[in-house]
């Protein structure tokens, strides 16, 4: 979303909030909201505060006999003592499924094509974004991403199958697979299929033709008419990663099936079946082309064991705290694997490098950032769980022990002079995510700047002839978010009002004080 621009009132989602004078715990969950409303989901909502003591016609209305209750759009969504986790789940329930219907629009296709002509003059001209770290990332920083959205909600991987299939259509793959393979361009449609496959199995091996590092190397399994399977190995998505009883690779699924539909001119699906994420050695993926069908049209299919993990229960835990929980261990994991590998511990891929290309980072943000208006949300809302949850907070409390400071910060100065230290101790700068780090004060005393150069998630995207009028940024602002929210007093509000995809070198994010509804709007 440009920075000068916001959601009209009429798209924002409407949360109603019952409480009374005498309601013990009515505080707590307006905490809540207020968190999730000034952080998470800064400008998604609209909140109106209701007293039944004094609006008892409104509380009639809805029904309303006890407090507290949360309502969205008309329908009672939580009540009693609330927590941040069902509050957040019980949104992006109502969100995504509306998300996901959503059909690819002109403004979508138009910023992933800037991006990839971006992309193909990095790779192919080796025309370098960052002067002073390269182009490439460890791909712990791409896993983070990944990982931190599937674990907000059930229905991600669904999203990011789509996200991944529209890059497919309008990236830069179809034009590596060209290079890659100029037979890709054959007139039959089987045989075109088949080179098609051949040239992917390229894309995802190594090779410094087209350096992106995706996978260390990709077999064609099996072929045969309009279905294969192909076999890839250390995979960036899931290299390093445990057996969490789930697929992993949803958006690389996604991104073979859109790569395939663009060169063949149909439909095709993809189902991955074995992965990391399920403890298998290796990532497969089935695919067949639907002769003749709709580009899109069709079906995205889940594993049954997958399924079978968001429906189970654990003792008194149901299905999607149980997969959270599931996931929080996976992350501090695989995060882990991924801090040895970049202190050379450990390879992730014994067979290759660990380190990716940017573009890779910066493709599947890119196609998720623009599917739908509240998506820049999502990555806030995962970047920001990555910072409460994530490793590294052991870092931020040696910083602080060294200060002598104690928990919580009142000053809002002080906690973001601490945030730069930790942004820049060399552990963050062996990941590659970003070279040095500024910090000054706003206007406001209640407001401070950090200033990110060579971001990972959006440099380049500032040297196209057609600037993008966006931030890149949301799950950068919210990972910042999360980790102030662990010293802080309040948790902060973090926005990004400077970007590479705003035309500018560098990344800007303003940090303010927390969020408070107006208890008399309603």
């Amino acid at each position: 979303m440009a920075e000068d621009e916001t959601l009209q009132d009429t798209e924002r989602m409407r949360l109603l909030f019952f409480t009374s004078p005498t309601c013990f715990a009515c505080p707590d969950v307006k905490r809540v909201i207020e968190n999730i409303a000034g952080t998470s989901m800064k400008g998604m909502l609209h909140v109106s505060t209701i007293d039944i003591s004094e609006e008892q016609e409104i509380a009639a209305k809805y029904g309303i006999l006890s407090v507290p209750v949360v309502m969205m759009n008309e329908e009672r969504i939580a009540e009693g003592l609330i927590t941040e986790d069902v509050i957040r789940e019980k949104l992006w329930s109502q969100i995504l499924p509306n998300i996901i219907s959503q059909e690819k629009d002109t403004r979508r296709k138009e910023s992933m094509m800037i991006l990839t002509k971006n992309t193909i003059s990095s790779i192919i001209s080796q025309e370098i974004v960052r002067k002073n770290l390269g182009d490439y990332v460890h791909i712990s920083v791409y896993q983070a991403v990944m990982m931190s959205l599937l674990q907000l909600d059930p229905l991600i991987p669904q999203l990011l199958y789509q996200s991944g299939r529209e890059l497919g259509i309008f990236g830069a793959a179809p034009y590596y697979l060209t290079v890659l393979n100029p037979r890709v361009g054959a007139v039959k449609p089987e045989e075109r299929f088949q080179e098609v496959l051949l040239a992917l199995a390229q894309l995802y091996s190594h090779n410094t033709t087209v350096p992106l590092y995706h996978a260390t190397q990709c077999d064609v399994a099996k072929m045969e008419g309009y279905t294969a399977t192909l076999r890839i190995y250390e995979l960036a998505n899931s290299a390093g990663a445990i057996n969490i009883g789930e697929t992993l690779c949803h958006f690389t699924a996604g991104e073979i099936a859109g790569t395939i539909e663009a060169m063949i001119g149909s439909a095709t699906s993809v189902v991955e079946t074995k992965c990391k994420g399920l403890g298998d050695d290796y990532c497969e993926f089935d695919i067949e082309v639907h002769i003749g069908k709709e580009i899109g049209k069709a079906p995205y299919k889940i594993l049954d064991i997958s399924q079978a993990k968001q429906v189970q229960f654990l003792g008194e835990f149901p299905a999607e705290e149980h997969r959270r929980q599931l996931f929080y261990e996976f992350i501090h994991e695989t995060t882990q694997h991924g801090y040895n590998s970049m202190l050379m511990k450990e390879a992730l891929r014994p067979n290759d490098l660990d380190y990716v290309h940017i573009s890779s980072l910066q493709q599947q943000i890119m196609s998720l950032k623009f599917r739908d208006k509240f998506c820049g949300a999502l990555l806030y809302s995962a970047g920001r769980e990555l910072g409460v949850i994530g490793p590294g907070k052991s870092h931020i409390y040696d910083l602080l022990a060294s200060e002598d400071a104690e928990l919580p910060i009142e000053s809002l100065k002080q906690a973001t002079e601490i945030m730069k230290k930790y942004l820049t101790h060399p552990t963050n700068y062996l990941s590659r995510q970003h070279s040095f780090v500024d910090v000054f004060e706003g206007e406001d005393e209640d407001e401070m700047f950090i200033r990110i150069h060579e971001c990972a998630y959006a440099s380049g995207a500032n040297l196209s002839e057609t600037n993008l009028n966006e931030v890149l940024c949301d799950f950068q602002a919210g990972y910042i978010a999360g980790r102030l929210a662990l010293i802080l007093n309040d948790p902060p509000i973090v926005t990004e009002t400077k970007c590479h995809g705003t035309g500018h070198n560098f990344c800007e994010f303003k940090i303010e004080k927390g969020y408070t509804f107006d208890e008399s709007d309603h």
